[in-house]
């Protein structure tokens, strides 16, 4: 097994984590949390893909940024169909990573401090459900045909439905 193939399994089974945190502070109303965990397991998720194709990266918060120049890198050979499904994860990543350290420490307005309790409520963190979800689905897609990876995919799969059954109530 490469090295950065065990760096996206691991990158994965750290994104699975949160997202199983996801589920459980969503259906506790724990909406700050489930926020803050939607941004991690995001960006872990576009950390285990960026592994998957070779690249390395420094410590970064925002690897939207990475993913979006997939498509100028000359030492990635990788079909059209699949370009475009990385530039579709980092374009909803984009959304939550633009949250920054809000989801953990809130922000400033008018010299008030916004806790992330009183900023994030049902409807908005629908949408980064909604996002993650998306994002969980081109993941698969981009992940079906490897071998070794039927244990993630299974994952994926369940987490998909389960965001899916969330999202109808």
């Amino acid at each position: 097994m490469t090295n950065n193939y065990k760096r996206t399994k691991e990158w994965l089974d750290l994104a699975f984590k949160n997202i199983e945190r996801v589920l459980k502070y969503y259906k506790d109303n724990d909406y700050a949390d489930t926020v803050f965990k939607i941004q991690l397991s995001i960006e872990q998720l576009q950390k285990a893909l960026i592994f998957l194709l070779g690249m390395q990266f420094r410590k970064t918060h925002d690897p939207s940024e990475i993913l979006e120049t997939i498509e100028y890198n000359n030492s990635i050979k990788i079909e059209k169909k699949k370009i475009e499904q990385i530039k579709k994860i980092a374009a909803l990543a984009k959304d939550i990573e633009g949250e920054g350290a809000t989801t953990r420490y809130g922000i400033i307005k008018n010299d008030e401090l916004i806790t992330p309790e009183d900023k994030y409520d049902n409807i908005i963190v629908n949408k980064f459900l909604n996002d993650l979800k998306d994002v969980l689905i081109n993941i698969y897609e981009l992940l079906k045909e490897i071998p070794d990876l039927e244990h993630e995919l299974i994952k994926l799969l369940d987490f998909i439905k389960n965001f899916r059954d969330l999202l109808k109530k």
